[in-house]
């Protein structure tokens, strides 16, 4: 079972990069849980303060449950999914796809990118029709697909890479935050998936389709 967490960015990808597993569990985010009523998808439960949409007596009426916060609040309703799922009893190792959550404001955009840190015992990956964005642990790999046309890492502080298959390849070399030059690899065109090796520290791996 994979969490889907679709939020609700003004540039929509969700009806067209999810293909519908039933036994997934479904979160909407304020409007994405139209979204996900939009698809015939009955939302396990739909979390925000609905700020944004006009439905809300929709949504309420057809999700399972319906979680409302105030605006005014510290937590972006992203947060509010992560922590959510922080108290459901045995949800650890979590695998989690959050659509719509990028390509609309700046600002909620790097705070979805940053929660992967935040939230780094998830294994979660933010996906749009451009990018797919996931952060790679101390001791973990990271596989490429091998159709991607570009890929690019960013470490959070510093950390120790190597990376295989790739147009450009390292071996065991320490990045900073300072450093560009992990921006814009590409895989190699022999159908061999370029692959990651994060040797210490923690990086985000950008892959554009």
């Amino acid at each position: 079972m994979k969490i889907i967490i679709v939020a609700n960015s003004p540039k929509k990808s969700f009806k067209e990069m999810y293909h519908l597993n039933p036994s997934d569990y479904f979160i909407g985010l304020d409007g994405g849980a139209m979204e996900l009523l939009e698809r015939r998808i009955k939302p396990d439960i739909a979390i925000g303060d609905f700020d944004s949409t006009n439905f809300l007596q929709e949504i309420e009426k057809n999700a399972i449950e319906t979680k409302i916060f105030p605006a005014k609040k510290n937590e972006t309703d992203l947060e509010l999914a992560f922590m959510y799922l922080k108290n459901i009893q045995g949800a650890t190792n979590l695998n989690i796809e959050v659509y719509d959550a990028l390509s609309g404001r700046l600002d909620h955009e790097l705070v979805a990118i940053r929660l992967l840190a935040k939230y780094n015992e998830y294994k979660v990956k933010l996906i749009d029709k451009e990018n797919t964005i996931e952060l790679l642990k101390e001791k973990k790999v990271g596989v490429v697909n091998k159709n991607a046309k570009y890929f690019s890492i960013f470490p959070i502080g510093e950390a120790s890479i190597s990376i295989r298959n790739a147009a450009y390849e390292l071996n065991n070399v320490t990045i900073s935050e300072n450093d560009t030059y992990t921006v814009s690899n590409a895989p190699l065109k022999n159908d061999i998936e370029p692959t990651i090796y994060v040797h210490s520290g923690m990086v985000y791996l950008f892959t554009i389709k």
